[in-house]
């Protein structure tokens, strides 16, 4: 299965952090929970029961249970929010690299959303989800990760840029801003050696447009958001982030 790379430009998580929170030296933290959610790491297959305030690090596994949703409070006030039977692998948390603070996080099951707080030019959020790759700044967006089909992108606030994305022949002509694969300046992880064709491209997924790929990365639909299905999950989310925009 092709891996599609999401760099997700102007995501906003954003929720305000007490002065008792900010002394807490981890990079993250359960900061909201209903029902239950699990917790590991990396190296070790036992799940512990994640509580509410627990601290999230690097390589942390995390994964709620049907009919639960979780939120993970970054620095800065950036939060991530995951559905129920969602698993998140936090590869990176703000590890430092030349002078730029890396975090990358990897969608392998679920849905998730995210309140990017806006940073300087020194703060890189990147997400992967089956298929795509996405760079995030100061953006409100939704991943959902279905591997059988694929992967939708909906950014309600911002943009996002996303590499990977591949360009059937039925799309040539459409009026969306796609780009020839290019070099992206500053720090970068190396990857592994692969086979790197001219059909990748990079995408620009614009304010409340959603962006559907399939599990090989082919370009599904580009459109504006379609009326949402507001129910638990959706309206948990919206008073979240309007809890952020009122502090």
């Amino acid at each position: 299965m092709k891996k599609i790379f999401l760099y997700i430009l102007t995501i906003v998580f954003v929720l305000s952090i007490s002065p008792n929170e900010a002394e807490n030296n981890a990079k993250g933290y359960i900061s909201a929970l209903k029902g239950n959610a699990q917790k590991r790491k990396t190296d070790d297959y036992q799940w512990l029961e994640a509580k509410l305030k627990m601290d999230v690090e690097g390589r942390d596994i995390l994964r709620t249970l049907p009919k639960s949703f979780a939120e993970i409070a970054l620095l800065a006030g950036t939060r991530i929010r995951l559905a129920p039977k969602t698993i998140v692998n936090m590869v990176k948390l703000y590890e430092e690299t030349e002078n730029k603070r890396i975090t990358k996080m990897e969608v392998q099951k679920g849905e998730i959303w995210g309140n990017v707080n806006k940073k300087g030019e020194n703060e890189v959020f990147q997400f992967e989800s089956t298929a795509i790759s996405s760079s995030v700044v100061g953006t409100i967006f939704r991943i959902i990760n279905t591997h059988e089909d694929g992967s939708i992108i909906k950014v309600y606030k911002g943009e996002v840029e996303v590499k990977g994305v591949i360009k059937k022949d039925d799309e040539k002509g459409k009026k969306y801003k796609i780009e020839k694969p290019r070099e992206i300046e500053g720090p970068k992880e190396i990857e592994g050696p692969k086979e790197v064709t001219m059909e990748e491209w990079t995408l620009i997924v614009k304010e409340m447009m959603e962006l559907e790929v399939n599990k090989n990365g082919e370009i599904v639909n580009y459109r504006k958001i379609k009326r949402e299905k507001k129910g638990e999950w959706y309206n948990w989310n919206k008073e979240r982030d309007e809890e952020i925009d009122t502090k």
